[in-house]
């Protein structure tokens, strides 16, 4: 082909019989990224992923499930079909681990396209559907949207292989692509198609409106060369592009948010400015060429011509000076007061749309679980759009308040206020353990170890604490031995030292006491190590998680010394992948924790898997995703501590996996960056780690129900 296409996208998001100006969940568009695999360099990609079965996951777990689609699928190699194949088949892996896991099972619909040239693959696994209008005729996918037997199939997550369907299509300038849920097929077929003919992408959404559908989840796709003229002005519509050298940068109406992960994987609009960014400049405009029609009479006022036979009353130069300055003085009153309005004009037209959104959400049944938590999901996105534009206002700020109410109340999550402990510069804090009144949080960004001494009742920080242990930092030296990258720090019972411990193999050992006076031995076999992550100490024994090895080594200990070379915790022929482990503990009785990065535990004890699943967990609330865990093996407060990064949340569940609690931070930008926390059974109090800050909230008193 002479040029590739463009893809101006657009979508349509109804609940409850009520369209919600919000991007759906599960719904991406992605242009290749710079490190795309060799034949994905220009294809762009499209996926709608929607919740099936009687179980709605949160919408963080749709929009994950659509990030990994396009990431596996950039990732992959091979034929455009080979690809696709690939994604399903990992996606459905990874949900059939997760509804065996003994967690509220989830399964999904997932329709994906991919434009390569001029040629369209649509792919579908479940009650996915999709339209394509070519010049000469309307194709559905699957053929006939009344053969029940067709348009439903097993979704993902219910057979251990996938049931995909794909079809090809060769497309032309003005192709348009539907891509929905199954409520498509509920519709009426020729009013669908005939609104999908409409002249311009904005008339296609607004025909789709006009049929009245109770549920929807669509996006809508035409396809342009790169030099097409921009169309009119369309509201809810986006475009892909591919640009040529510098990546395009991601712009957003104050109706739609777009998804973009990163600059080189974003979605421009080629639809003109927004609205209500128009309509301000317009009434910019005339209020400009108002006051500017003004300055000739005031000037005239001011300096009047002098009369043939005399002079005037006012030198020259002043009045030259004047006749600049006060022109240029007014212009700059009117540009700040004519962009105050085009501010305000988009801000409360945004605060509309926010009322008009929460309206839809009140007016949706208790009982429809799935449309409230989507309509009240769309207040919140509405409400963060709002607050782009100003920030502050009070009635937004309570609107945020009520959709959390209603969200925590669906899901069990305790709202708690986080106080500041303690935060350092440019720091991005990762690994902490307590001691007593003494924390240690090591920085993985600029390779420190802090200590912050607590008060007595743990709420707050000793003022004068937190300076970085000098030996434990990248580049110290301690003897002969010079520090490397810190992987982690671990409190050793044994000897009551805080360590840490390098890339290199190298423990670094130091006593409250006397942090100025460390010591350092040589761990032995480093060598064979991948990618070690996580230390901790049990019975004097070093347990090291290493991913990247696919192990857990075992450093026995002689004296207070680790002079042999590591064990392999897990042996024999049939060893487990754990590959995608994000962190792991060990309980009073040595039972291993292992904690998979899609929010699956597995435990073990002396290297052999025993059953374990998570239960009791909130209708509609699972563990998308974790990042850190603590397992706390106190007699008096026995549990295991989860860390979600992508949901904000912390989940306390006992060691058996059964739910207790989920916490979310009253200001949910405290947990915005959440890597890791440690809980104090004594004083009742949990200390998570979030960005650059340690952030310290009181745990629940109240026993769980059952």
């Amino acid at each position: 082909m002479a040029f590739d296409f463009e893809a101006l996208v657009g979508h349509l998001y109804v609940v409850g019989g009520r369209s919600i100006s919000v991007q759906p969940p599960g719904l991406l568009v992605e242009v290749a990224p710079k490190k795309a695999a060799r034949g994905r360099e220009l294809d762009t990609f499209f996926v709608l992923v929607t919740p099936s079965g009687d179980n709605t996951a949160p919408s963080a777990f749709y929009d994950q499930m659509a990030n990994v689609s396009a990431e596996r699928y950039f990732n992959s190699t091979g034929s455009v079909t080979a690809g696709l194949r690939a994604v399903f088949g990992s996606l459905n892996q990874d949900l059939s681990e997760h509804n065996r896991s003994g967690k509220r099972p989830y399964e999904a619909n997932i329709v994906c396209a991919v434009l390569r040239d001029d040629e369209l693959f649509l792919a579908r696994v479940g009650a996915g559907v999709a339209l394509v209008k070519t010049a000469e005729e309307v194709q559905a996918f699957p053929t006939d949207f009344s053969n029940d037997d067709a348009l439903f199939g097993p979704p993902l997550g219910v057979h251990p292989v996938p049931d995909i369907k794909m079809s090809r299509y060769t497309i032309s300038e003005g192709t348009r692509v539907i891509l929905s849920d199954a409520h498509l097929a509920d519709l009426d077929y020729e009013k669908t198609t005939s609104a999908l003919g409409s002249s311009e992408i904005n008339e296609v959404i607004n025909g789709l409106k006009d049929l009245n559908a109770q549920q929807a989840t669509v996006m809508v796709v035409e396809f342009v060369p790169p030099e097409a003229p921009s169309p009119t002005a369309v509201k809810d519509t986006r475009s892909s592009t591919r640009p040529p050298e510098t990546p395009t940068t991601t712009t957003q109406t104050s109706e739609v948010p777009v998804v973009a992960p990163d600059d080189s994987r974003s979605t421009r609009r080629r639809a003109g400015l927004p609205a209500p960014v128009e309509r301000g400049a317009g009434t910019f405009a005339l209020f400009l060429s108002r006051i500017m029609g003004g300055i000739n009479y005031l000037l005239d006022r001011i300096m009047p011509q002098p009369q043939e036979s005399g002079r005037g009353w006012m030198r020259a130069t002043t009045a030259t000076g004047i006749a600049v300055l006060i022109p240029v003085a007014i212009v700059v009153l009117v540009v700040v007061l004519g962009l105050g309005r085009v501010d305000q004009s988009a801000f409360e037209l945004c605060v509309e749309g926010a009322n008009e959104t929460t309206q839809i959400a009140r007016s949706i049944a208790s009982s429809d679980v799935a449309g409230t938590l989507a309509a009240w999901n769309a207040v919140i996105a509405k409400v963060d759009s709002c607050n782009d534009i100003r920030a502050g206002d009070p009635s937004l700020a309570a609107l945020t308040r009520e959709a959390q109410n209603v969200i925590d109340a669906l899901f069990q999550v305790d709202r708690r206020t986080t106080s500041l402990i303690a935060s350092f510069t440019n720091a991005q804090l990762t690994q902490v353990v307590l001691q007593g009144l003494d924390l240690y949080a090591l920085d993985s960004q600029n390779q420190l170890v802090y200590r912050v001494t607590l008060e007595q009742n743990g709420r707050r920080a000793v003022r004068s604490t937190g300076d970085p242990i000098s030996s434990m930092r990248l580049g110290a030296v301690i003897g002969p031995y010079r520090v490397g990258r810190l992987i982690d720090i671990a409190w050793w019972e044994d000897t009551t030292q805080i360590v840490a411990l390098d890339e290199t193999g190298l423990l670094i050992q130091c006593s409250p006491r006397f942090l100025q006076t460390c010591e350092a031995q040589q761990l032995l076999g480093a060598e064979f190590w991948g990618n070690p992550t996580r230390l901790t100490f049990w019975q004097g024994r070093i347990y090291l998680l290493d991913p990247g090895a696919n192990q857990i080594w075992r450093y026995d200990s002689s004296g207070g010394t680790f002079a042999n070379p590591p064990l392999e915790y897990f042996s024999g022929t049939s060893r487990p992948d754990i590959t995608s482990a994000v962190d792991f503990g060990i309980d009073d009785k040595g039972s291993v924790y292992l904690l998979l990065a899609g929010g699956l535990m597995t435990k073990w004890v002396s290297g052999e898997q025993t059953p374990f699943a998570f239960a009791n967990f909130p209708e509609g609330q699972g563990m998308p995703s974790a990042d850190a865990m603590f397992l706390d093996s106190s007699p008096i407060s026995q549990g295991m501590y989860i860390i979600s990064r992508g949901a904000r949340t912390v989940y306390e569940t006992t060691l058996a996996g059964t739910f207790s609690y989920s916490y979310r931070a009253a200001n949910e930008d405290d947990f915005a960056s959440l890597n890791n926390l440690v809980a104090d059974a004594n004083q009742q109090v949990v200390y998570a780690l979030s960005g650059n800050a340690i952030f310290v909230f009181e745990k629940s008193r109240t026993p769980p129900t059952s």
